[in-house]
């Protein structure tokens, strides 16, 4: 469960709730996750560091302090730092690097957490673009310098909380309610609350909800004297216990990706758990203070949850407390929590993620969500650091409370948690989280003599066809050369060894994911030959040039069609310009074949298909009768002759596919890869394209490696806007802020491209295309 690889297996002894409490259609479904928390970039490592126990509060990194313009001596108190915050791919966004150094940083993290949220689920956003796709985002006040050192428009709109979801909606092209929410240190799991409503109005078939908060100048000593009710001087969070002494602050944030039970099911993504029903409540006069909590409205808070998932708090197995760490603020909530949750015949397990990562502020509840979600997703207990007695005097089982304290499993049966986030202001968030529904069994294989074939192809050398079905496209796209070359690796080290089905890989990376501008299209047969296919591709791509024989185009090439001139479409034998264009691919030109056009003056008729422009042409003509001719009409514009050869030896139709995909040609991925069989599947050696046999469920999306993320600096300032730019550094590796590696450049250059090899490990199809043909729809340019 991670946004970057797939998550470690599952070891609780329940598969899914009990009968007796089944889980409807119209809940909530947790399909994508994506974290950046102190001490952990990645959902796996956040789920490491609970596991073990890990403090990530301390002093911040002398790296981070100097990155950012601060004095590395300079006075600060401890808190939970993210490692780098000065950095942003803002080319993966389509975003200038003037305007990203003016941005705040809580944007800039926010924006990639929920692309990254996104891939995570297995969804492209042009996809959920096509949907009402709500986003809902709370964050800190900027306390980024930018609006001060170049006041204009593009600062104001940079370091705006409004600006958080709105900047995700327009870079995602997400069409749907978008707002941002300010309720203090509880906004962020308030956010998600709203966001819940509006799947449940049908005003969003899905939704990105989240916080971010960050401090670029850390915790200034002199800033926390005046807060020392607040902010602990041990620089320790001691939740629910007797020597607490206050908070210690955080930064981080995470974006989760939203959508109803029943859709999630129909779209083959995988729940990674489900939000039962949430409450939000102010404690109105019950307290003398607006601050001063009230353990009787956080009690009637939690109560209006539970009803609201139909569930009682006697279901409950485990509660994710606020648990600031403040004396006072400890001691009403176990109040609150014994009124709650009382009369349990056996002690409610408690905790706090405060006391791994300090309090996150604005992103403090999308923490304790996210921490209850991974509980209940494998099954464990994470432990409540720095706790030896309770606070006030008191036994916690007197109260009906168990602090956890250390790892341990999660009973067997079926698995709910309470999480609740308050904030200063006096207004009282509950949200009740419940374990994923069982998982449908694997699809049963194709009976022998009907092998998984898929559509868009003429039939191959029988050499070619082992009899393990026909091989399928997969393609891969990135940003940039360096990045295509990352991605390449990472997918095949992690498909190396898995059991994933290929279909479901083929599905999350043809339909769920973006299509960039460098791209390789591969087919194989199973996982296992994907991911040799993969690994190889990414060895071409770092031992060859550059610049190949395909140079970027102004716009995605037209296709065009090479005939033998005896050619002649009958009812049981459709043309190759009708197969192309029941793929998607729009045919401008059709050369050879009887009744389409003769030999008598091909150089002239390829001349006037170039002077529109680039061209693909993809040969059938079975022999090189072509190529003279169209290699002079090319060299008289200067440019070279782009054939695609048909042929079985090079994959047939889907080969073909691949090859023009490569190059920038759009294709229809209902056809290609489809979710929904044909009607007739083609006889083998008939001439007829092969379509699928009826699948036995809908394809799944899977949790693959996004695209990786480009370190560059992006941090406004004399310095920064004086000085070249640092080279920007790609990870090997899962995408995360802070990354090193190679250079990667940006813009659309050349991947190159080279022709299949006739062996049964092919090298396939790496090209680069145009930007104007890549990339998210509604991508942000430059400027304002």
């Amino acid at each position: 469960m991670t946004g970057t690889h797939p998550a470690p297996p599952d070891t609780s002894a329940s598969a899914g709730p009990a009968p007796g409490v089944p889980v409807p259609d119209d809940a909530v479904a947790v399909v994508g996750i994506a974290v950046r928390f102190p001490g952990a970039d990645s959902l796996d490592a956040f789920r490491r560091n609970l596991r073990d126990g890990v403090d990530s509060v301390g002093p911040m990194p002398a790296e981070r302090a100097a990155a950012t313009g601060l004095d590395p001596d300079g006075s600060r108190l401890p808190m939970g730092h993210l490692a780098d915050i000065h950095t942003f791919d803002h080319d993966l966004f389509r975003i200038s690097r003037r305007e990203a150094c003016l941005m705040d940083p809580q944007q800039r993290l926010a924006l990639l957490l929920a692309h990254q949220a996104l891939e995570d689920g297995g969804y492209a956003a042009r996809e959920l673009g096509r949907s009402d796709t709500a986003v809902v985002f709370s964050s800190a006040a900027s306390a980024y310098h930018a609006a001060a050192e170049e006041p204009g428009a593009l600062s104001a709109l940079g370091n705006m909380p409004f600006g958080v979801p709105a900047r995700i909606a327009h870079v995602l092209g997400l069409n749907g309610p978008c707002y941002a929410v300010d309720t203090g240190c509880n906004g962020s799991l308030i956010a998600v609350h709203h966001a819940c409503r509006e799947l449940a109005l049908g005003e969003a078939q899905y939704a990105v909800a989240g916080g971010v908060s960050l401090r670029p100048g850390g915790l200034p000593a002199r800033e926390a004297a005046g807060m020392s009710e607040l902010v602990s001087d041990s620089g320790r969070c001691r939740a629910f216990d007797a020597d607490a002494d206050g908070t210690a602050p955080g930064e981080g944030g995470a974006a989760l990706l939203l959508t109803t039970v029943g859709r999630a099911r129909a779209d083959g993504a995988r729940v990674l758990a489900v939000i039962r029903g949430s409450a939000v409540q102010h404690n109105g006069r019950a307290t003398s203070t607006m601050s001063t909590p009230s353990a009787v409205a956080q009690a009637r808070v939690i109560a209006r949850a539970w009803r609201s998932a139909g569930l009682e708090p006697a279901h409950a197995g485990y509660l994710e407390g606020h648990g600031s760490g403040t004396p006072l603020g400890d001691a009403v909530e176990l109040e609150g929590l014994a009124e709650a949750f009382g009369g349990r015949p056996e002690p409610l397990p408690l905790g706090s993620v405060k006391t791994n990562i300090g309090h996150l502020d604005h992103a403090a509840g999308i923490a304790g969500l996210v921490k209850a979600l991974l509980g209940v997703h494998h099954a464990e207990l994470y432990p409540n650091l720095h706790f030896r007695r309770a606070t006030g005097g008191v036994e916690p089982a007197e109260l009906g409370l168990d602090i956890v304290t250390a790892l341990r499993p999660w009973p067997a049966g079926e698995r709910f948690a309470g999480v609740s986030s308050f904030s200063l202001g006096g207004i009282n968030a509950h949200c009740v989280v419940q374990q994923p529904p069982p998982v449908e069994p694997p699809a049963v294989e194709p009976s022998a003599g009907q092998p998984a074939r898929t559509p868009a192809e003429v039939p191959a050398d029988p050499a070619d066809e082992p009899g393990e079905g026909r091989p399928r496209l997969v393609t891969v796209s990135a940003r940039s050369r360096e990045a295509l070359t990352v991605l390449c690796e990472e997918l095949g080290t992690v498909l190396r060894d898995s059991d994933d089905d290929l279909a479901d890989v083929a599905f999350t990376l043809n339909h769920g994911r973006e299509h960039h501008g460098h791209r390789v299209a591969v087919r194989a047969r199973d996982t296992e030959e994907l991911a040799v296919r993969l690994a190889a591709q990414a060895t071409w791509l770092r031992r060859d040039p550059a610049d190949g024989p395909h140079g970027a185009a102004p716009r995605a090439p037209r296709v065009a069609v090479l005939l033998p001139d005896d050619a002649r479409p009958d009812d049981h034998h459709p043309s190759l310009p009708e197969e192309l264009a029941r793929c998607g691919v729009r045919v401008t030109g059709t050369l050879g074949g009887t009744g389409r056009g003769t030999r008598a003056e091909p150089e002239s008729a390829a001349a006037s298909l170039l002077a529109a422009g680039p061209v693909v042409f993809v040969d059938a003509s079975g022999d090189d009768g072509w190529r003279p001719a169209l290699d002079r009409a090319a060299a008289a514009r200067g440019v070279s002759a782009d054939i695609v050869p048909l042929t079985a030896r090079t994959g047939g139709l889907l080969g073909v596919l691949g090859a023009l995909w490569s190059r920038g040609v759009a294709l229809d991925w209902d056809v290609v890869s489809p979710a929904v069989p044909a009607a007739d599947a083609g006889e083998p050696g008939s001439g007829a394209p092969y379509l699928p046999v009826p699948p036995t469920r809908p394809p799944r999306r899977l949790r693959l490696p996004g695209h990786p993320v480009r370190a560059v600096p992006c941090w406004a300032g004399p310095q920064e806007r004086t000085s070249a730019p640092r080279e920007a550094q790609l990870r090997h590796g899962a995408p995360e802020f802070g990354a090193t590696g190679p250079q990667s450049r940006s813009g659309a250059q050349q991947s190159g491209h080279a022709e299949p090899e006739p062996t049964a490990r092919a090298r396939e199809h790496t090209h680069t295309v145009p930007e104007t043909t890549a990339g998210a729809e509604g991508a942000e340019g430059t400027g304002g």
